[in-house]
């Protein structure tokens, strides 16, 4: 599991040269699936790795094995705002946890808002819908009069820490 802030300004190799610096990845989180990584080329504008052609991300480096051209539809704003089941906003999404096999969201790194009397620090959430594609809010499951179901940072295992 790897951060998704983590893997911002990786070097992205594809063939035997540098294409360039991972910029933003697009995600589907109806999906749980990456969608592309954009990626900076400096003066030559950006290009487009789509999960398919990635063989591999490695400590420091992405290794793909093609890029497409870059169109503005790849780059899709990712959800910012978490709701309970309720319609409650409880907090905001701060990252992601993805695999770097199969590039899946495995959870959502949130923020959440002010609850039973303390204030919470970050929360990893597994469980999580997007209600539909229009809609940057995500939707976790919570039981009402109780504080949200995930875990707490400190006990997860992520293998680039913040």
């Amino acid at each position: 599991m790897v951060r998704m802030s983590v893997l911002r300004n990786y070097p992205v190799i594809c063939g035997n040269e540098q294409l360039g610096l991972l910029q933003n990845i697009t995600l589907d989180e109806a999906q749980k699936q990456v969608r592309a990584l954009i990626v900076s080329c400096g003066i030559r504008g950006k290009r487009v790795v789509l999960p398919e052609d990635v063989s591999s991300v490695g400590d420091g480096f992405i290794l793909a094995v093609q890029a497409h051209r870059y169109k503005r539809m790849h780059e899709i704003e990712s959800c910012r705002f978490v709701r309970d089941s309720a319609g409650l906003l409880v907090g905001y999404v701060t990252d992601y946890a993805i695999d770097e096999d199969s590039l899946r969201i495995l959870a959502i790194e949130m923020k959440p808002g002010h609850f039973a009397g303390r204030l919470c620090g970050h929360l990893w959430m597994y469980q999580y819908t997007r209600p539909d594609k229009q809609s940057l809010e995500l939707t976790v499951p919570v039981c009402m009069g109780s504080e949200l179901i995930g875990v707490r940072e400190e006990t997860e295992t992520c293998e680039y820490p913040p």
